[in-house]
């Protein structure tokens, strides 16, 4: 199984839904209300985002930001990443079984456990 950790990656996960509502809002102060974040936590995170990439994702429009057609590009293909994410957390929870018993390698991990007793 692949690491995805931050530490790893050096992507922070946390930031994709800050991009997107911005891109949505087409400004950082109203994507901040959106977010129930402040508006310098928003453009922050707005930033570190940007440093992902070789070049700009938003050009000013006086107040308002404009997203470039990669940063268009990109919010389509993060909104359905999120969605199925959501999707199948939803799935898990309303399933009778628990996250911990659909954990991959669970079966391995009792197998285990069983033969050592």
């Amino acid at each position: 199984m692949k690491n995805f950790s931050r530490a790893n990656t050096g992507i922070d996960l946390n930031l994709i839904p800050v991009f997107i509502e911005v891109v949505r809002c087409g400004s950082m102060a109203k994507a901040s209300v959106r977010l129930d974040m402040s508006r310098p936590a928003v453009s922050l995170a707005l930033k570190r985002f940007n440093q992902l990439f070789n070049e700009p994702l938003f050009f000013r429009k006086g107040l308002y930001l404009e997203p470039t057609e990669k940063a268009l590009a990109l919010t389509s293909s993060l909104e359905i990443l999120m969605g199925d994410i959501h999707d199948n957390i939803a799935e898990m929870n309303s399933s009778n079984k628990t996250l911990a018993q659909n954990a991959p390698g669970r079966d391995i991990i009792m197998q285990q456990a069983e033969s050592s007793v």
